[in-house]
């Protein structure tokens, strides 16, 4: 009977334990807890991440890309600008950067469990796509474009069909290859009340854009032409439309599959038809977000931030990489002072192949990558740096 009474204190102070230990770790994951950045959980709010990735200085995709444009190029008229941005490799290098923003997402979201799509037709060897890592998938452009239209060397196009990813969930992040995390982010980062996605605009505005400028520029302004053809649904301004930053990107699947499939079926078409980037292409994650923000019903967050790399502090931080490499040392510097790393990084590689210190720029570039994210994560079959 002795025995017995000792074993029933003994349980109860083992579950008067477990009940502390619950309580005082819903307390450290509540939305409002000081820690919540950190320790901010998914579990009740499944979304999913979809990256798209291309290795433009790989020689076997170079070889496709000047076939296809050499009978795509009557198609473009005289345009040179046109043509430049089409055929330009120059935004499609590889500096391992889909691994290192891998690496990112399990170190600064380590509770995240929803799946990771890669949308490309080239698989990194360094990818781990084994059946005992379930939670990465890759996904080719066949799997979401028609194969009349195929293959394509056009983000527009490949962007205007993330919807048809098989079993993508309602809400997901779109992911640039480069799009690094630099600390740990909240899911309040991206959905607020676990429904509303967060859209973010940067400090410039849309409609003071020179369609001369370039190709890209001028997918915001076709897009700005569809969006002022609508009868808004809420009282905004519709010269108040703000560039989206160098950074991860909130999106309903519901709304995207609204915009091509029910809207704009017939610019849907034309779009995913350009092999190329064309001067005719609307901007589909701008598309897609702004048309949240001003038709539909459903909740949305709009938050103003500068992407630009000014000061210490910055939740984002966007830096071009051109042919300077004392100014890109001196940038990587910069970074390592800060007290803290932005939360959103993003770093384009501009640098010709012709500049001489194209090579030190890169091993700079690395360096940073490396020392930020040293461990290889359960993403890699082997270490990407190897």
């Amino acid at each position: 009977m002795l025995f017995d009474n000792n074993c029933k204190i003994l349980l109860i102070t083992v579950l008067s334990i477990i009940v502390i230990l619950q309580n005082t770790t819903n307390w450290l994951l509540r939305p409002g807890s000081s820690s919540s950045s950190s320790l901010m959980r998914y579990d009740n709010f499944l979304f999913d991440i979809v990256y798209t990735y291309v290795n433009g200085s790989n020689e076997e995709y170079k070889r496709e890309k000047e076939y296809w444009f050499s009978i795509y190029q009557p198609l473009l008229g005289s345009d040179r600008l046109q043509k430049r941005h089409s055929i330009s490799s120059s935004l499609s290098k590889d500096n391992n950067e889909l691994c290192f923003s891998l690496r990112s997402i399990e170190k600064f979201m380590p509770s995240f469990h929803g799946h990771i799509y890669v949308v490309t037709d080239q698989i990194p060897n360094w990818l781990n796509i084994s059946k005992s890592q379930s939670q990465l998938r890759v996904i080719s452009t066949k799997d979401i474009i028609d194969h009349r239209y195929l293959p394509t060397f056009n983000s527009h196009a490949i962007e205007a069909n993330l919807h048809k990813i098989p079993h993508l969930k309602e809400f997901y992040l779109y992911f640039n290859d480069d799009y690094i995390l630099g600390r740990a982010v909240s899911i309040k980062d991206f959905f607020v009340d676990r429904r509303c996605p967060v859209i973010y605009g940067d400090d410039r505005l849309t409609s003071n854009t020179n369609i001369a400028l370039n190709i890209h520029k001028k997918a915001m302004l076709n897009t700005n032409f569809l969006l002022d053809n609508l009868v808004p649904s809420t009282n905004l301004n519709a010269s108040d439309r703000h560039f989206l930053p160098h950074a991860p990107h909130p999106i309903r699947k519901s709304i995207a599959k609204e915009v091509w499939l029910s809207k704009f079926t017939n610019i849907h078409r034309a779009q995913s038809s350009h092999r190329f980037r064309d001067m005719n292409d609307v901007h589909p994650i701008y598309f897609v977000s702004r048309y949240l923000i001003e038709q539909s019903n459903v909740c949305v967050e709009q938050r103003r931030m500068k992407s630009a790399c000014r000061s210490d502090g910055e939740d984002f931080c966007n830096q071009v990489l051109k042919n300077n490499f004392t100014e890109a040392k001196q940038f990587f510097d910069e970074l390592r002072r800060r007290s803290q790393m932005p939360k959103f990084l993003s770093i384009n590689d501009r640098t010709s192949a012709n500049y001489t210190n194209q090579g030190r720029i890169h091993k700079e570039f690395q360096r940073f990558l490396k020392e930020r994210f040293p461990k290889k994560s359960k993403f890699e079959s082997k270490d990407c740096t190897m």
